[in-house]
């Protein structure tokens, strides 16, 4: 197996500074792939943004909380996945909400006519055992991209002691089986830098990364923030 690196950048598609800070550090960085949330305000932007990036790799960015649904006017949880993640235990009505998002943003996507090269979930949302489930009813078996897992890692103080911690990255393991284990990431870089990632901790890893995919997630959010900086001194 060989080692293959990915530097993501989340939420194409959410305004037009979001879009045009991953276009730079696509064109000038070392940005590899963009995830795109279908149905926000800056979604006809972004479609410019892959028409003329056409080597930058675009995966579906599923969202279900702190954004703009498909369906209705909003959530009924606000911004808070935590909520998202209760509701959906609980409620029916929550269900039938997300399998009818589900369908409506992946078609969303097929409409842009960029292949899906990969899928992830804003927030991460994609692990919860009902969405990844249901997820994979809604992806078509064509599909051969991959899926972000979630084998976190650590620039920093490193939580895996903490209970909350172990709990999820057990049960991520499990909910994401529904995908075959050769579609999903090694590990994941980025949850501890959220909006201040750094180029040199970055590059201080990459050569002790055994054989696998990694992925970095960055998002950038304007000319020349944190994220966006990392992505411009990596190349």
């Amino acid at each position: 197996m060989e080692k293959t690196i990915t530097f993501t950048a989340d939420d194409l598609g959410l305004d037009e500074p979001t879009n045009l800070a991953i276009e730079r550090a696509h064109r000038e960085g070392a940005l590899t792939a963009a995830s795109l949330m279908p149905g926000q305000a800056g979604g006809a932007h972004a479609l410019e943004i892959i028409r003329r990036n056409p080597e930058l790799h675009i995966g579906w960015h599923f969202h279900a909380c702190d954004s703009r649904p498909l369906t209705r006017r909003d959530w009924p949880w606000g911004k808070s996945p935590a909520q998202a993640g209760i509701a959906l235990a609980i409620s029916p009505a929550a269900r039938e909400l997300i399998r009818r998002e589900l369908r409506e943003q992946w078609n969303a996507f097929a409409d842009t006519g960029a292949p899906c090269r990969f899928i992830n979930g804003h927030h991460h949302l994609h692990i919860h055992p009902f969405i990844a489930r249901e997820m994979r009813q809604v992806v078509p078996a064509a599909f051969t991209g991959w899926v972000r897992g979630f084998e976190v890692n650590f620039f920093g103080a490193n939580p895996r002691g903490s209970l909350a911690y172990r709990l999820v990255r057990r049960g991520s393991a499990n909910w994401l089986k529904v995908w075959p284990a050769d579609r999903r990431t090694d590990s994941l870089w980025g949850l501890d830098r959220t909006f201040r990632m750094n180029a040199s901790e970055v590059a201080q890893v990459l050569p002790s990364l055994p054989a696998g995919h990694h992925e970095f997630v960055f998002h950038p959010r304007g000319d020349n923030d944190a994220d966006q900086r990392a992505l411009l001194e990596l190349k």
